[in-house]
């Protein structure tokens, strides 16, 4: 429950209607000698002895006092430390009530007390349960509107994930980037551009998740994805490429859309790479960015950078891993800046869908038209 008397007045109100009505219907039944013969039988009253039970107003007190008492210290205490708590106070009552019973023929209710701080024990826990996920469910939900829903789940399930050293894993990394937007939003609207970038993101992200990817980050017009982390995936090379295929196809619609609203020509270049990576938090424990960094990243970058729109390039890595499910033409050496060796990559040769709207991996006619 972990509310706070200060802070969230609806959750006491409910609490205190609730114990109240059960601390009642305990005293009723207690008045009624329900609760008489057990009471005996736990303490070991003498049917001999003449006992005198409390006064009527400190026998209410009891039992309202065992009713609201776990929720209390639970909800301040948390759950270990106020069972042992109440614990340690029912066997200090204990006590007490044997005492006065068999010292001073006193009698000292037990039952219905008991049952107050049982049933309240575990409706309180209960409800804290309930609460919690339904707090882990809108934590949930609001991170995964501005960060990776796997990422978020991760999160949650192991907050001090951000003092961990990174993971070396094997993952593909897929960069997209629309081509020649930076003039584009010299053109036109800020509005526009928004809009834009709404329906491109917007369709690219939904392929990218379709085929296991894990969206890393928006970089301004691009987009940076990863396969296998930080769920780990056999296939992530060819799910990688399954979604880059995917995504240029479904930029052909978005490019014949804007181009009779704006007469604009949207091109999208993709760059894959599969590599051993790091991966882990950056930043500080203020803000901080879950993501993956290593030399395969950057040459997933480049490749992107040097890709034509509407190609995918793919390195020597993905390719030796895919060379038999898809078609690819044949090799190019890339030169990048402040890299004196040059690069082979490979660019994808694919088509539109299949007669069963499949994504088709081979039977490609082979191209050995160079690119650059």
């Amino acid at each position: 429950m972990n509310f706070h008397l200060k802070k969230d007045y609806s959750r006491l109100r409910v609490f205190l209607c609730v114990s109240f009505l059960m601390g009642f219907t305990l005293c009723t039944l207690q008045f009624l000698d329900i609760f008489t013969s057990f009471d005996a039988l736990l303490i070991s009253l003498d049917p001999a002895t003449h006992y005198t039970p409390l006064p009527t107003n400190i026998m209410i007190f009891i039992i309202m006092f065992h009713t609201f008492l776990p929720g209390l210290i639970i909800s301040e205490e948390g759950a270990s430390k106020g069972i042992l708590y109440i614990i340690i106070i029912w066997f200090f009552y204990l006590v007490l009530s044997y005492s006065y019973a068999s010292g001073s023929s006193i009698y000292i209710p037990l039952l219905a007390p008991l049952l107050g701080s049982v049933i309240s024990t575990i409706r309180v826990l209960a409800w804290e349960e309930s609460f919690l996920q339904q707090e882990k469910d809108g934590i949930r939900k609001t991170l995964g509107t501005y960060i990776e829903p796997k990422v978020a789940e991760m999160l949650i399930k192991n907050p001090d994930m951000l003092n961990q050293d990174g993971i070396r894993k094997t993952v593909t990394i897929l960069f997209a980037d629309l081509r020649g937007f930076t003039r584009l939003c010299e053109e036109i609207p800020p509005e526009v551009v928004i809009s834009i970038l709404r329906d491109c993101f917007g369709k690219l992200i939904n392929i990218a998740r379709k085929h296991g990817g894990t969206v890393d980050k928006l970089i301004g017009d691009s987009i940076m994805v990863v396969w296998g982390n930080p769920i780990p995936m056999d296939n992530h090379a060819e799910n990688a490429v399954l979604a880059g295929i995917e995504m240029q196809m479904v930029m052909e619609e978005i490019r014949v859309k804007w181009r009779k609203q704006l007469g604009i020509e949207l091109l999208l270049g993709i760059g894959i790479n599969t590599d051993e990576v790091v991966a882990g938090t950056i930043g500080s424990t203020d803000f901080c960015d879950y993501t993956v960094l290593g030399s395969g990243v950057n040459l997933a970058a480049r490749l992107e950078a040097n890709c034509p729109g509407n190609e995918i390039c793919v390195s020597t890595s993905t390719y030796s891993l895919l060379q038999n499910q898809f078609a690819f033409s044949d090799a190019c050496s890339l030169q990048f800046k402040h890299n004196d060796n040059p690069v082979s990559a490979h660019r994808v040769l694919f088509r539109e869908l299949d007669q069963n709207n499949e994504l088709a991996r081979v039977n490609y006619s082979r191209s050995n038209a160079a690119w650059a």
